[in-house]
């Protein structure tokens, strides 16, 4: 629906003005943007729904839960900062070992 009236609008700007190519491609990038940036809330809100309801895999669950401690880093204390950095440096020890072997 939006293609066709940006097309329609298009058309028509590139008959009144010589930038009009211009401007509905700003118009289109504009409009992929948005619903780029609706589809990924939605995402996130579909992943907040999945987690409360106990849907997600461990390995899905682990990685959610690191994403929403990533999100909230401002609002985290410097103790529980070290405590993150701990557990993520016993991860990559963990698995620069498995690369080994």
């Amino acid at each position: 629906m939006y293609f066709l009236m940006l097309l329609l609008v298009g058309v028509v700007l590139c008959f009144w003005f010589p930038y009009g190519p211009i401007i509905v491609g700003g118009i289109i990038f504009a409009v992929v943007i948005d619903q780029y940036r609706q589809t990924m809330y939605m995402r996130e809100d579909i992943q907040a729904i999945k987690n409360h309801l106990k849907l997600m895999s461990r390995e899905e669950s682990e990685d959610y839960e690191a994403d929403q401690e990533y999100k909230d880093i401002d609002r985290i204390s410097s103790e529980r900062m070290e405590v993150i950095n701990r557990k993520i440096e016993a991860v990559l020890e963990r698995d620069n070992k498995h690369k080994k072997t």
